[in-house]
């Protein structure tokens, strides 16, 4: 079995062959910045929404927040020149699984800004908020599932080119 370096660094089984990639440390850093996001906006949408304004506003900041990263995650892995195409040039079998990632990033975006639409514009109490609010729990949950699909999804491309590990709870 292949050695391979873990998130952190340390060694996992194998030879240590692996040197540290400066473009691997950008990729763990924005990782466990949009690991960072999901977890305020998953707090955010546990807390009860009875406080409407409070439960509101939490969860349109914690999804300001995921939009944020996000944006940020796509200029810097889809920029000409930017990870994803130096992953490809390093291997190019991967281009299929990469292009992937890329259309799960304007995917993932659309989800993002449909729900900070519907955080702007909330019922009020007496008009179905409370089913309102149990949407929109149903809708962001879905879209922190699909960011952890992505994130393993990248994970694992990362790993196929570089035999490097990220680390999946990083």
């Amino acid at each position: 079995m292949a050695r391979y370096r873990n998130f952190d660094g340390t060694l996992g089984s194998g030879s240590d062959t692996q040197a540290m990639n400066p473009a691997l440390d950008d990729v763990r850093s924005r990782r466990a910045g949009l690991k960072a996001a999901l977890s305020r906006l998953e707090l955010a949408l546990a807390a009860p929404c009875a406080n409407r304004v409070d439960w509101v506003t939490n969860v349109r900041d914690a999804l300001d927040g995921v939009h944020e990263v996000w944006t940020r995650h796509v200029v810097e892995t889809e920029a000409p020149g930017a990870f994803l195409d130096e992953l490809v040039t390093e291997a190019p079998r991967l281009s299929t699984p990469a292009s992937r990632l890329r259309r799960e990033h304007s995917d993932i975006l659309a989800t993002i800004v449909r729900g900070e639409r519907r955080l702007a514009a909330p019922p009020a109490e007496d008009d179905g908020y409370l089913s309102w609010a149990e949407e929109m729990r149903v809708e962001l949950t879905a879209l922190l599932a699909a960011l952890a699909r992505h994130r393993q999804r990248g994970a694992d491309l990362v790993y196929e080119a570089y035999a490097v590990d990220l680390g999946g709870g990083y």
